[in-house]
């Protein structure tokens, strides 16, 4: 269970923070960012385009991961006046989700480095809506090298 207090990045300033643009931002804050770790917020929504039957698809869940993940790495190169580098997801390991949650409520996410190579990290995602673990998974994600 993940417990957050007010946002250190809100909806209105976090396109500086990820690379991703509408329609398929799922990030709407973040609560948390050091050098290991991120706690995310994202608003679930009818209308948002990984939203199917008034819930976040699996889709939703794993991209949700990455980017607040990415929200990570945003967090420091802006720290560090630099522009958000592009990530790619390699590869997925041990993903379970339990359950898909319903559109009108906040999903928190813990992403935590465990190791980082160069331009490869693989973290350990945890997602939560209303106290109950949406999903977990390791992830390897590449960065892009900014030009």
């Amino acid at each position: 269970m993940i417990k957050v207090d007010k946002a250190i990045i809100d909806k209105e300033q976090i396109l500086n923070y990820i690379p991703q643009r509408p329609p398929i931002v799922l990030v709407s804050r973040i609560y948390k960012a050091d050098d290991v770790s991120v706690i995310s917020g994202f608003d679930i929504s009818n209308d948002h385009i990984l939203t199917q039957n008034k819930r976040l698809t699996e889709s939703g869940i794993v991209e949700n991961m990455a980017q607040t993940a990415a929200a990570r790495a945003g967090y420091e190169a802006v720290k560090n006046n630099s522009k958000p580098a592009v990530g790619f997801i390699g590869n997925i390991k041990d993903l379970v989700i339990h359950f898909l949650p319903e559109s009108g409520n906040e999903v928190l996410t813990e992403v935590s480095t465990k190791t980082q190579v160069m331009n490869v990290s693989i973290v350990e995602a945890k997602s939560w809506c209303n106290d109950r673990l949406v999903a977990s998974c390791e992830m390897k994600i590449f960065l892009q090298e900014n030009a």
